[in-house]
Order: structure tokens, then C-alpha cells, then sequence
């Protein structure tokens, strides 16, 4: 299984090789397809509890494509957890990065320090003065 699950076909009379991407068909058993609430899949997790038998069910429908679709959930339900906890992390990060500025331009503040640097630089560069 790879992250992105395809058929790779081969026509004899054909010196090319032909790809598609491997995706599950429509098997339904009545008119209308049911609507799974994202809960209903918890099922396909890699770390429930009932991995193992989920796993054995799916294979005993003996299609392939189910079996490549499962882990490509899986694959993609592990991505998405890991992108979250990386921007939580990057949250807190600008969390703090912001919190430090406000620190900082607090004890300018108290500090005075735009005056300060701004009288400094009047100093070392006085304005010229214009005279008729």
C-alpha cells in the first residue's frame, strides 16, 4: 500500500503501462446510499480497540479496493492528527511570540525609550536650520 493507493495496468499488444487511481465503487444494496456521520468511521482508526477484527472483516469481503480505501482512512486520519498537534504547537508559538512583544513594549514604555532614542538621534544629527 502506498500513500495514495493506484492500479498500475499493462496491455500486451501496447508498449505502454496505464495508472488509475484506486478508489472504492458504489455498492449498494438499496436506492439510496446511506450518509455516514464522521463517528460511524471511528471504526477505521488505527488505534481502535477492534483493529484487528475490523481489519479481518474487510478482508473477508475479499475486495481489494475496500482494503486499499481502509488504509488510505487510516493514512490520512494519522496525517490529520499530526497536522493538528503541529498547529496547536504553532498556536502556542505565536501565542508566546506575541506575548513576549507585549512584555517588551511594556518595559519600553516604562523605560520611556521612543523619546529617548528619538532625543539621541537629535544629538548625533541635529536638524539643520534654514535661515533666510
Amino acid at each position: 500500500m502506498t500513500y495514495d493507493p493506484f492500479i498500475l495496468a499493462i496491455v500486451k499488444s501496447s508498449p505502454y503501462m496505464y495508472s488509475q487511481a484506486l478508489h472504492i465503487q458504489p455498492h449498494l444494496m438499496t436506492s439510496c446510499h446511506p450518509r455516514y456521520d464522521p463517528s460511524d468511521l471511528h471504526m477505521f482508526k488505527t488505534y481502535h480497540q477492534e483493529h484487528a477484527a475490523v481489519d479481518a472483516a474487510v478482508r473477508s469481503l475479499e475486495d481489494e479496493v475496500a482494503i486499499a480505501e481502509v488504509h488510505q482512512y487510516r493514512r490520512l486520519k494519522t496525517e490529520q492528527a499530526k497536522l493538528e498537534h503541529d498547529m496547536q504547537h504553532i498556536l502556542q508559538s505565536v501565542h508566546d511570540a506575541g506575548m513576549g512583544q507585549e512584555q517588551i513594549q511594556i518595559r519600553m514604555e516604562l523605560a520611556n525609550l521612543l523619546a529617548r532614542v528619538e532625543f539621541a538621534r537629535q544629538l548625533h544629527h541635529p536638524r539643520c536650520s534654514h535661515r533666510p
